[in-house]
């Protein structure tokens, strides 16, 4: 076998399937129902029919449905004041006196409320795009910005007041673009221009793409591909687990000089620079670029954190 140059692969686990994320979502999106029609009882496509309160507790939390997994960690906050920051080049307080906007891509974008929070809060007002391979997870995504139910989106009595919230005090324009999509089924889209109507062919990519937890997903499924020939076994093809694919795809998705913002909770710090920076494009790759700082903890003589999130640029 070729030598391996990742860190060792996760155990597989029902996080990493589709199935679970449908399920999550679909019954979110019946909690959702609930609340706004409380009298009627809602039918999902999972064929299950359900009174009000019946699927309230297998919700995480009314304020976030269909919460982000590092909210205990106070992630997406974290991750909106580096984005936001003076020192972050396409921070919109470096941006907008220019008269440039950014573009986003969010990979694994859930409820939506990333895209949400920097739109709100953090005055991005360029193009915003949040793709999932859940259905129910954009279905959920398009209603939360419909009926803005979550705490991410300013009811209204807040828009008066919406310059005030904004951190980087930037102009908003245009609602958030949520598209079914896989990352890793879909790839050969971000090559043939035209085929995906939200990609940014001209460009060549979004200036900014985040991750809050996709590659994670990916690292707990268990399925495998064929890869290249090895060398050291004549006519023999390697297999290999799904996620080895999934940094060289992000990668593309970003434009030359633009940022990937990957978050996780199940690899440390260097296990995730070793997964993204370990593949090399035609004449570009991924480098460390920054990190977000999170409260450590010492364990046993050895410090660590319980989520970390880097940000690398494609140089």
């Amino acid at each position: 076998m070729a030598e391996e140059n990742h860190p060792s692969y996760l155990s597989p686990s029902e996080l990493g399937t589709k199935d679970y994320w449908e399920t999550f979502y679909a019954r979110t999106l019946t909690h959702i129902s609930t609340k706004l029609n409380p009298n009627q009882k809602v039918t999902t496509n999972t064929n299950t029919t359900t009174d009000a309160d019946s699927d309230a507790e297998s919700v995480d939390d009314d304020d976030d449905p269909g919460t982000s997994w590092f909210s205990e960690h106070n992630a997406p906050d974290k991750v909106l004041q580096f984005l936001t920051a003076e020192d972050f080049p396409l921070a919109p307080c470096n941006t907008v006196s220019a008269g440039r906007q950014t573009s986003i891509l969010d990979l694994g974008t859930g409820n939506g409320s990333m895209l949400a929070l920097l739109r709100k809060r953090g005055g991005f007002g360029g193009v915003m795009v949040g793709v999932d391979y859940s259905p129910r997870s954009v279905e959920l995504a398009r209603e939360l910005q419909r009926s803005k139910i979550h705490s991410a989106y300013l009811t209204d009595e807040e828009d008066e007041d919406e310059d005030e919230e904004k951190v980087g005090g930037g102009v908003v324009e245009g609602e958030i673009q949520f598209e079914e999509w896989d990352i890793l089924r879909s790839a050969e889209g971000i090559s043939e221009k035209g085929k995906l109507n939200w990609f940014p062919y001209e460009e060549g990519g979004f200036d900014i793409v985040l991750d809050k937890g996709t590659f994670d997903a990916v690292s707990l499924s268990e399925e495998i591909v064929e890869g290249e020939a090895d060398a050291s076994v004549a006519g023999k093809k390697v297999q290999r687990r799904v996620c080895e694919m999934y940094p060289g795809v992000a990668r593309r998705l970003v434009k030359k000089g633009g940022f990937l913002v990957v978050t996780s909770c199940n690899w440390t710090e260097e296990e995730l620079v070793m997964w993204f920076t370990r593949e090399k494009g035609e004449g570009d790759q991924l480098e460390v670029w920054g990190r977000v700082e999170y409260p450590r903890f010492r364990f046993g003589g050895k410090e660590g954190q319980g989520v970390c999130t880097v940000c690398f640029q494609r140089v």
